[in-house]
């Protein structure tokens, strides 16, 4: 009996034994190889793995066929007719076993070889993308890819991300890049809003002069296509027409006569223009199933002397409107999408979507007494339609999940969509939005939405580089989502991104550099923001030589900020040195965020300078003092220069000559120049301010 239990706990032991083993392998798989998005099972195996240099032939197999779209170097790998060592196998399969989307397929790496399966070319070109994640984490950390199988599918079908053309371009050569970043990430749609940066054939005056022509974006979305990439183009109708009807010959389409911001919705001539624009935008995206047609935040309708005489109520001459365009769409074979607002707002619903302040026995009520609003104009809403709803920041919150609620239970079809932008000026917040992005997939993917978007708006125009963090949080959550803190997922998004050596938390900068610009945007004014482009500025003042001490005491908070940023200034500056050193790769980016860095302290650090003036007590300590601000402000424009000189690498910053800016009531910051001004409208108004104030002290004798 003995020898039994002797045995019985050896097997124990030996089994336990095997257990740690396999854990601490999957604990080192899970330290050097951090893939984005995260594959839905990994499982390791015995036996020998792969080094980044082993892969040296390719096997294709069942009809595949395959282009240099899916990776250069790999594409460029001698073919071979069998399996075997060195070689990557490509394989179409219809086995029971691969996952039905057909975005899924199987990745196992054994015996020094590779074989991804999958049912569609698409699970094969992301196989591939997950494969090379892994052998750039080898190569990266000088490690073999241990044996492991690897099954993936993606959980919400339609996974978008918004480029708005808005106010301003980039190098063409830029958004190929994002394309071939976006692909990596597994993201298959692009929702272009073009606006006036599209060259439009049959309404030449709405696009720009800088414009890109259509047959350089339908290159684009070729090059797009060919990485399962669809690019989808949205043009602005109803409201935000401020692009269009800003121009004379189009002003007569406004529903009211004082504002560019909405079209008439009883015109005929309405439809003539934006149906020719549609088609334009069509002809530059033609490999899109979809059409995305505005139709949001239009503000009051009826203004017009049609809409008077009709005596249609908003919701109504909203809906005339939707359906005529999505009859348009539904006859050129495009599925509209429609941004959803108005439908709650003319319902008395809105506040209750977006709220979280508001308590629940309140929202309850609210759709208590207004659903009927929605369910007696249900047969205004067209059937071919998807009703994008948009939230980017509440979306967990009882009003928006009755909003999506209400859309499944009436049989129609819904999209999500948040934002890693919205109006922060310079870049984006709230760790890169990291909770809405991460709530709103896990909503999409639980309610089985049609799709969900990661939108990204220019109406701030930040660089698209200061953007990728969110759409990497978006790209990790809206394929396989996982309740992944922000620590986690942003060290991930470090390693990715940047370099594995990049990833722990001492390298966080990004976090410090969006805290540094909250008190940046307010740093020179009473009140306000930079969200809007600013009419008046309401600027601080000055300080006072015959009333010392009154001017610290008057801003002794907001210099008590200064001197906390500068401190900050100087620790993001030397974690943006220390990844710069590291990174593999991005390096522009960190490059230009070094660049938002120092253009950021200049407000801390002028604040500094008026207390130091407003401390001097003698008339030589004052004039020292004078001197002093007047080489810092002289200096402004070598700053502004050097920022402009790395912006400008891919961004066009100023507008050609002649462009006509919107009257567009919401007052976008990047609307409020045609030059690159709008960007520093508090340091240029502050320079101006203190260089006046400086020659009056001069006249004075430096008082």
């Amino acid at each position: 009996m003995k020898k039994k239990y002797t045995i019985v706990l050896c097997g124990l032991l030996s089994l336990l034994t095997g257990f740690q083993v396999r854990a601490n392998e999957q604990d080192d798989f899970n330290k050097h190889f951090k893939l984005i998005p995260q594959p839905q099972k990994v499982v390791l195996l015995k036996g020998e793995g792969l080094s980044f240099a082993d892969l040296r032939y390719m096997n294709v197999q069942g009809g595949t066929s395959i282009s240099p779209a899916y990776h250069t170097t790999l594409f460029s790998l001698p073919k071979v007719q069998a399996a075997g060592k060195g070689v990557l196998t490509l394989m179409l399969s219809n086995d029971a076993s691969l996952p039905a989307s057909p975005e899924g397929y199987s990745l196992v790496v054994e015996h020094k070889q590779v074989t991804i399966k999958a049912r569609e070319n698409a699970g094969l070109f992301y196989g591939i993308q997950t494969l090379l994640q892994l052998l750039e984490d080898a190569r990266d950390q000088q490690v073999s890819i241990p044996a492991c199988s690897i099954t993936d599918y993606p959980e919400i079908a339609y996974r978008a991300v918004h480029l708005d053309l808005k106010h301003h371009l980039d190098a063409t050569r830029y958004y190929y890049d994002m394309i071939d970043r976006l692909a990596r990430l597994k993201v298959n749609a692009i929702v272009v809003e073009f606006e006036d940066k599209l060259r439009y054939r049959k309404a030449p005056v709405v696009g720009a002069t800088n414009a890109i022509s259509i047959e350089e974006f339908a290159a684009l979305s070729k090059y797009a296509a060919d990485r399962y990439i669809e690019v989808t183009p949205l043009v602005q109708g109803l409201g935000h027409a401020s692009f269009i009807l800003k121009h004379d010959e189009y002003k007569k389409l406004r529903d009211d006569p004082a504002s560019d911001w909405s079209f008439n919705p009883l015109d005929s001539a309405t439809y003539r223009l934006q149906f020719a624009l549609y088609e334009d935008a069509m002809a530059a995206a033609p490999y899109s199933k979809y059409l995305h047609i505005g139709g949001d935040e239009v503000g009051s309708l009826g203004h017009s002397a049609e809409a008077k005489k009709s005596g249609m109520k908003p919701f109504e001459l909203q809906m005339h409107w939707l359906n005529r365009v999505s009859e348009f769409a539904r006859a050129h074979n495009r599925i509209p999408i429609f941004w959803d607002d108005m439908v709650f707002k003319l319902s008395d619903l809105y506040e209750t979507t977006y709220d979280d302040t508001m308590p629940l026995d309140k929202v309850e009520k609210a759709w208590k007494e207004n659903e009927h609003r929605l369910n007696e104009n249900r047969h205004l809403f067209p059937e071919n339609c998807i009703f994008m709803r948009w939230n980017y920041s509440t979306s967990t919150i009882p009003g928006n999940l009755k909003a999506i609620d209400w859309y499944n239970n009436n049989q129609l079809k819904s999209m999500a969509a948040t934002a890693a932008q919205t109006t922060w000026p310079m870049m984006p917040r709230e760790k890169s939005n990291f909770k809405p992005i991460k709530d709103f997939c896990r909503v999409a993917a639980e309610k089985k939405m049609s799709g969900i978007l990661c939108t990204a708006w220019d109406d701030c125009s930040p660089h698209l580089e200061t953007v990728w963090r969110g759409l990497y949080d978006f790209a990790l959550f809206s394929w396989n989502y996982e309740d992944i803190p922000v620590e986690k997922a942003h060290a991930m998004y470090r390693h990715r991104f940047y370099a594995p050596a990049a990833a722990d938390t001492a390298f966080e900068f990004q976090d410090q550099l969006e805290e540094a610009l909250s008190f940046w945007e307010s740093a020179l004014i009473n009140k306000g923001h930079r969200n809007n482009y600013p009419a008046n500025p309401d600027l601080i003042s000055l300080p006072d030589a015959n009333k010392p001490g009154a001017w610290r005491e008057l801003y002794k908070d907001k210099l008590a900020k200064a001197k906390k940023e500068i401190a900050r200034y100087d620790t993001i500056k030397a974690r943006l040195t220390k990844t710069n050193m590291l990174a593999q790769r991005n390096q522009f980016a960190v490059l230009l965020l070094n660049q938002i860095n120092e253009l950021q302290i200049y407000s801390s650090k002028l604040l500094v300078l008026l207390e130091n003036y407003d401390k001097a007590t003698s008339k030589a300590e004052k004039e020292k003092m004078r001197q002093q601000l007047l080489t810092y402000v002289a200096n402004f424009q070598a700053r502004r220069e050097s920022f402009e000189a790395v912006f400008s690498q891919t961004r066009m910053l100023n507008n050609p000559e002649g462009y006509v800016l919107d009257q567009n009531h919401h007052n976008h910051l990047a609307n409020g120049s045609n030059t690159s001004d709008w960007m520093f409208v508090y340091e240029l108004a502050m320079n101006d301010k203190i260089n006046k104030w400086l020659t009056v002290l001069n006249k004075m004798g430096g008082l």
